[in-house]
């Protein structure tokens, strides 16, 4: 099987970290395999430090990261995480932003379709 490409394999990982779809529904929505989904999944980084070695500490997987299970990169520490740190490190995503940005695209779209029928429908 053949890893997917740099684009595919981030919204694997962002369709995984960032939504509750499950992996039966990211993969069919991707047309890939559940081990292809599985095997592009990185681990999520926590933002802290393993207290044994100074590494840092990743969410493996989902349930991982609902329980605050946090595994070291560097000595495969594992433990549970301390009270301080953020069990869903997620950053939610601004209405408002996207809320521009779909706004500005449909702007763009409308510009596009207006100037192609210009150039593309004959005049008499």
């Amino acid at each position: 099987m053949t890893p997917l490409d740099p684009g595919s394999a981030a919204e694997a990982n962002r369709l995984y970290w960032e939504t509750e779809d499950s992996v039966a529904e990211i993969a069919d929505r991707m047309e890939i395999s559940r081990r292809a989904l599985y095997e592009a999944v990185e681990p999520l980084p926590t933002g802290a430090d393993c207290p044994t070695c100074g590494g840092p500490l990743v969410f493996e997987n989902r349930s991982a990261r609902t329980a605050g299970d946090t595994t070291c990169v560097v000595c495969a520490e594992t433990g549970a995480t301390d009270s301080d740190l953020p069990v869903d490190p997620v950053q939610p995503v601004d209405d408002d932003e996207r809320v521009l940005l779909i706004g500005g695209a449909a702007v763009a779209g409308a510009a596009v379709g207006a100037l192609l029928t210009f150039v593309l429908v004959p005049r008499r």
